[in-house]
């Protein structure tokens, strides 16, 4: 009966999060033109959605974890913690107006914190969701979930960016979702990622497995900071030499390929 409950939770977070995701686009009173910005901005979209989608359920398989535990999460990250977040840095948003409207500081770093705070902590719900209803305790497919999480998450923020710059004309709306695919490379499934391998370390270190506690918290904190630093100012510098974004690129795929060493080996040890 427990469990039962706790899916019907998870299935109820989910339909809220459905809804309030796609309420703008069946509200109908957008004109035809705008539902073929969204439509084209769509299809871009899908051409890095679809592959990554695709390469998520082949590791799935490849690394013998059923395909509805992931399908779960991945629809988890984007509708569930994907609603929560965007009520959270509203909230926070709106109380920082309140406290320091005309603050320097808060103009620049608002997001920067808001998002790592509230959205990390929210993509781990649908993983610890499946964690009950389907009973994983592998670290590789705990990662596996981790990164479906965040790529659920990626990709229904990438639509609400849509939704969100479609008033301003087919160039913005389309230069918008472009610039969202190549900065994708390291995105919400690198943070997610690094994040809950992380705090699995800590979890194992306080259970008499000490010398995971330092390597826990390097990775712990590194998905933190990179997400702290991609929506910081330095993700903003532009040079005439692209620097800042590929810098962030490198950094984020070497720690989550750091990561999955880690996880193979403890994979392997268990």
């Amino acid at each position: 009966m427990k469990r039962k409950s706790i899916l019907f939770l998870f299935l109820f977070l989910l339909s809220i999060g459905l809804a309030y995701e796609t309420q703008s686009i069946t509200a109908g009173w957008m004109t035809g033109s705008q539902y073929g910005i969204i439509g084209i901005s769509v299809l871009l979209l899908l051409v890095y959605a679809i592959p990554a989608v695709w390469a998520l359920f082949h590791f799935a398989k490849k690394w013998k974890l059923s395909w509805i535990p992931v399908l779960f999460s991945l629809l988890g990250g984007g509708f569930i913690a994907g609603w929560l977040s965007s009520f959270a840095n509203t909230y926070f948003h709106e109380m920082i107006q309140a406290v320091a409207p005309n603050s320097d500081f808060w103009n620049q770093y608002e997001s920067a914190i808001a998002g790592p705070l509230f959205e990390e902590p929210f993509k781990l719900i649908p993983i610890f969701f499946v964690l009950y209803l389907f009973n994983v305790r592998r670290i590789k497919s705990i990662f596996l979930l981790a990164i479906a999480s965040g790529l659920g998450f990626q990709i229904v923020e990438d639509f609400a960016y849509i939704r969100q710059d479609m008033p301003e004309g087919f160039s913005y709306a389309v230069s918008g979702i472009l610039g969202r695919i190549m900065n994708g490379v390291v995105s919400h499934w690198v943070y997610t990622a690094l994040f809950m391998v992380g705090l699995f370390l800590i979890v194992q270190a306080t259970k008499g497995r000490k010398e995971l506690m330092l390597t826990g918290w390097f990775y712990f904190v590194s998905g933190f900071g990179l997400h702290f630093v991609g929506n910081s100012p330095f993700g903003q510098i532009e040079t005439e030499l692209p620097l800042a974004i590929p810098f962030l690129t490198a950094v984020g795929l070497f720690l989550v390929y750091q990561a999955y060493l880690t996880v193979q080996s403890l994979d392997q040890g268990n």
